[in-house]
């Protein structure tokens, strides 16, 4: 049951949209997930006012290394980007997405930050299906209209394999997808921190908490229990930062969905990408965080994004 959400959207909505007048106007699908060992995420995202479409790539191997890949190309239809290309088999329900390219291998995610040039070039490929279990839905995401104004997501299984030179990763898991739409600005938002884990088509979550420009904070997010779904009315967390990169390592979110149930997820990050999104002179830090959750009586891995704003 999903109570007070959208859930219907038409089959031009897993395409590009026709894109805004504002120049940071993006069109941005994500998919996300792994079986415990390893660990992807995948973004492409489109910014047609600005003639380009870019391909992002993170993998968190089971040996402990964190592999990153990108790439840019000019403006097109296609939902395909450096590393990266999704291929919609059947709108809302089936997506293959095809890996190909070279990256950099770090010997830890936080390396990025710590030792961005002690890296191992490595050639990867791969092609792994997502296949949805429910319905796309929307909610409340506590983001402004300067970021993301439109957007679904759907959790679903992800199954398939990539190659890091001769390491075959051959995955059977689970994971998370979301397309949004419109002004993406990403130095915008004071911060934002958004969490989730994905247990079964019965049971998973999804949570968020983003600042304000007046100092204040707004929460989103939905619950999925038991095969009744709710969005999320208040949500606080506490978490504890990383002294010297400032990322997540420890959290305690506490949320309340619509119908009065009360949410307690707790996480801890074990290995954090510190991304980098520069702007005019702004610079915003993205935390990719592999993170081990714990929910209602379950345990999986997944990921937890931390940003925050930087001078520089």
């Amino acid at each position: 049951m999903i109570g007070r959400m959208r859930t219907e959207f038409a089959d031009a909505d897993e395409r590009f949209h026709d894109p805004g007048p504002q120049e940071q106007w993006s069109d941005s699908l994500y998919f996300g997930g792994g079986d415990g060992r390893t660990t992807l995420y995948t973004r492409i995202g489109r910014r047609p006012n600005e003639d380009r479409v870019e391909g992002a790539l993170g993998v968190w191997a089971p040996d402990g290394r964190f592999v990153l890949a990108f790439g840019r190309r000019g403006d097109t239809d296609e939902i395909a980007a450096g590393p990266v290309a999704y291929r919609c088999a059947l709108p809302f329900e089936l997506w293959r997405i095809e890996l190909a390219g070279r990256g950099r291998a770090y010997a830890r995610a936080e390396d990025l930050a710590l030792a961005p040039d002690d890296y191992e070039e490595v050639e990867l490929s791969g092609e792994l299906r997502f296949a949805a279990w429910t319905p796309p839905v929307t909610f409340a995401t506590g983001l402004t209209e300067a970021v993301a104004g439109n957007h679904y997501e759907q959790p679903g299984s992800l199954a398939g394999v990539i190659e890091l030179d001769d390491l075959r990763l051959a995955i059977a898991g689970r994971g998370m997808r979301d397309h949004s739409w419109g002004v993406r600005d990403w130095q915008a938002v004071p911060y934002w921190r958004w969490f989730g884990l994905v247990v079964d088509p019965d049971n998973f979550l999804m949570l968020n908490n983003v600042g304000t420009a007046d100092g204040g904070e707004t929460s989103g997010g939905l619950v999925m229990r038991a095969g009744v779904a709710s969005p999320v009315v208040r949500c606080a967390t506490e978490s504890e930062l990383d002294p010297t990169l400032g990322c997540q390592r420890r959290f305690v979110s506490r949320a309340t969905d619509e119908l009065g149930r009360e949410a307690v997820l707790e996480g801890e990050a074990i290995s954090v990408a510190p991304l980098r999104q520069r702007r005019d002179g702004r610079l915003t830090i993205v935390n990719e965080g592999l993170t081990r959750l714990r929910w209602d009586g379950h345990e999986g891995v997944g990921i937890s994004e931390y940003l925050f704003q930087r001078d520089g």
